[in-house]
């Protein structure tokens, strides 16, 4: 067995991180060890690494273990998820200057972390469109355990070439909607043909890659822009449509109603160049409403 250790900031909410990440029934999480498994996949090896989160004296440490995958390719998927190299000091500090400074201090530290693998993530995200958190969960939930693979407590999405072989009455089964359920499978055939290559979405602009994906039936800007956020991990995303931000503004803001969404990107010119964290610590402000006092 290996292991590595990453010295991570003092600012670093490893705490709340893990316990948003809960609300995803399939993530590995055990609350009282602050860890969570990663699913790995290294050369056809695959792996549910442990990753483990303390306190120390000057910060936080982040320490990985494994067996079967290589450390680089452990540490390179782990790296990638919870973008550690993010300056968070510097996010913070700029939050500061704007309107949602009291948001900023209340959930301090807490990082974006994106969604395991860019494939999960798409199908992760076409699902959860227009239903409930709880319902969305349940779907995913149901696809992924019908469909992928569970090694070490960590679960993998099935490979795009399996979904692109059902017929929608498979996933209707699980409570898909026909059409959704097309959505899933059309998009899954397209990455198995090669027509759409999520990797090499990675190098291009954030309005290039909402164009590739709306593009696809099923897939709205919305989607597109979740994928930006939670897939690639875009700085400055700002998924002004959504419910969730307009809700939490609308607290925040003090409005009797919703925000429209040119309100949200003209007064949301202030929090470039990181918007999407704006977005991550608005969800915050409504997921835990009784975390802050304001």
């Amino acid at each position: 067995m290996w292991k590595i250790e990453k010295e991570l900031t003092n600012l670093y909410n490893y705490k709340l991180l893990l316990k948003r990440m809960k609300a995803d029934p399939l993530l590995s999480i055990n609350k009282s060890l602050h860890s969570i498994r990663i699913p790995v996949e290294d050369g056809g090896i695959k792996e549910g690494v442990l990753l483990q989160f303390s306190d120390t004296s000057s910060g936080v440490k982040a320490e990985l273990f494994g067996e079967r995958v290589s450390k680089e390719a452990a540490f390179y998927q782990v790296n990638r998820i919870f973008l550690w190299e993010r300056p968070l000091s510097k996010i913070y500090d700029h939050f500061l200057t704007t309107d949602l400074a009291p948001l900023f201090k209340c959930f301090a530290g807490v990082p974006l972390a994106l969604d395991f693998e860019l494939y999960g993530c798409l199908m992760k995200t076409i699902i959860h469109q227009q239903l409930n958190m709880k319902f969305a969960y349940t779907l995913t939930t149901r696809f992924v355990q019908t469909y992928g693979e569970q090694v070490d407590g960590a679960w993998f999405y099935p490979a795009p070439e399996k979904i692109a072989g059902l017929s929608p009455f498979d996933l209707q089964q699980l409570q898909f909607s026909k059409r959704k359920a097309e959505y899933v499978i059309d998009t899954s055939k397209l990455i198995e043909k090669n027509s759409l290559n999520l990797k090499n979405l990675t190098y291009k602009r954030d309005e290039e890659i909402i164009q590739d994906l709306t593009s696809i039936r099923g897939i709205g800007p919305w989607t597109a822009q979740c994928f930006l956020l939670f897939g690639l991990g875009r700085e400055n995303l700002l998924p002004a449509g959504d419910i969730g931000i307009q809700n939490g503004l609308k607290k925040l803001w003090g409005k009797d109603h919703k925000p429209s969404v040119e309100e949200i990107k003209e007064r949301g010119k202030q929090w470039s160049p990181y918007a999407s964290y704006a977005a991550l610590y608005i969800w915050l402000s409504t997921e835990f409403p009784d975390y802050c006092l304001f």
